[in-house]
C-alpha cells in the first residue's frame, strides 16, 4: 500500500526582541514576540532527506529581526504584512505565510530632560497587542488583531443569580459580588486597508468604557457586551472573538487574628483549574 506527502510547513515560533523608535520627539520602546509558519511545496526534503531547496529556520529568525528595523515605528498589522510578503516574496516554495505577533509597550517615565536626549521607560503594561495575518499564494489574507491578556476587576455591583442547579451544584448566589475577568479580546477585520492603531485605541476604549457601565450578571453577559462594544466602536472589523476566564476573588477569613474584613482583603491566586468563556459576535 503506497503514501503520499500531505500539506508540511516548518517555521520558527519564539522569535524575541525590542523595537526602539528614536524617530520622533517622544520615543517609543516595545517587546515583541513573532511566531512564522510557512506552508511550503518541497516534499523532497520530508521524503528524501535532500536539503537542497530547504532554507533553514535562523533565516526566518534573521529576516524577521532584518525587517523589524525597518518597522520600528509600524502598527503590528503593517509590519506583519511586511513579513509575510516577505516571505511569498523571496521563496516560491512558500505557499502560505502565516505570522503571529505580540508586542506590548514599554511604559515612558516623565523626565525633565530635553526630548532630545535619552528617555526612560518602565515595563509596566495593561495588555499585549495582537496580531495574526494569513497571508496565502493564492487566496484572500486573514487579518486578525486584538488585545491580549487584559484583566479587569469590579469592586462590586456584579450579579449571579437564577442559575440552574443539581445535585453537584455548591455556587452561591450573590446580588452583589466583586468581579474579575482576564481575558483575550481579538477580531477579524473586513480587510487589510485601515487604520491599525487607530481601530486597536477606539476598540480599548470600547472595552474599557463598555465594563466601567455594565451590570455583570454572569461572565458570559459580560464577554458579549464588550464584544457588541468593539463592533459598535469600529466599523472596519467584522467579527470580535472574547475568550477568557472569571478570576474568583474571595474575601480572606482574618477573624483567626481577631481582624474584620468588611470587603478589604481578597485572594488573587490563579489557579490553574479556570472557568473559560467564550463567545463570537458577528455583525449582520
Amino acid at each position: 500500500m503506497g503514501h503520499s506527502i500531505g500539506d508540511h510547513a516548518y517555521g520558527e515560533c519564539g522569535i524575541e526582541f525590542l523595537l526602539v523608535d528614536r524617530s520622533g520627539p517622544q520615543q517609543r520602546v516595545r517587546r515583541f514576540r513573532a511566531d512564522v509558519r510557512l506552508l511550503m511545496d518541497h516534499p523532497e526534503v520530508y521524503r528524501d532527506g535532500d536539503n537542497t531547496r530547504l532554507i533553514p529556520v535562523s533565516s526566518i529568525s534573521n529576516s524577521v529581526l532584518a525587517l523589524g528595523a525597518r518597522h520600528t515605528a509600524s502598527e503590528p498589522e503593517t509590519y506583519a504584512l511586511a513579513l509575510t510578503e516577505h516571505f511569498l516574496t523571496a521563496d516560491q516554495r512558500v505557499l502560505t505565510a502565516d505570522v503571529h505577533l505580540t508586542a506590548y509597550e514599554f511604559t515612558p517615565l516623565p523626565s525633565g530632560l530635553p526630548t532630545s536626549a535619552a528617555q526612560h521607560f518602565s515595563v509596566l503594561t495593561r495588555h499585549q497587542d495582537h496580531t495574526h495575518l494569513t497571508l496565502p499564494r493564492h487566496g484572500e489574507p486573514v487579518l486578525r488583531s486584538g488585545l491580549l491578556n487584559m484583566e479587569l476587576f469590579a469592586t462590586g455591583g456584579a450579579t449571579f443569580t437564577g442559575f440552574t442547579r443539581n445535585a453537584y451544584t455548591t455556587t452561591q448566589a450573590f446580588a452583589d459580588r466583586v468581579f474579575g475577568a482576564r481575558m483575550n479580546v481579538t477580531w477579524r477585520h473586513s480587510g487589510t486597508d485601515t487604520n491599525h492603531g487607530k481601530c486597536r485605541a477606539r476598540a480599548e476604549q470600547a472595552v474599557v468604557k463598555a465594563f466601567s457601565e455594565h451590570t455583570s450578571r454572569s461572565s458570559q453577559h459580560t464577554f458579549h457586551h464588550l464584544g457588541a462594544a468593539v463592533l459598535d466602536a469600529c466599523p472596519e472589523v467584522a467579527e470580535v472573538h472574547v475568550e477568557g476566564a472569571h478570576l474568583t476573588r474571595s474575601l480572606v477569613d482574618l477573624t483567626p487574628f481577631g481582624v474584620g474584613n468588611e470587603g478589604c482583603v481578597y485572594t488573587v491566586a490563579d489557579h490553574h483549574q479556570q472557568s473559560t468563556v467564550t463567545v463570537n459576535i458577528h455583525r449582520t
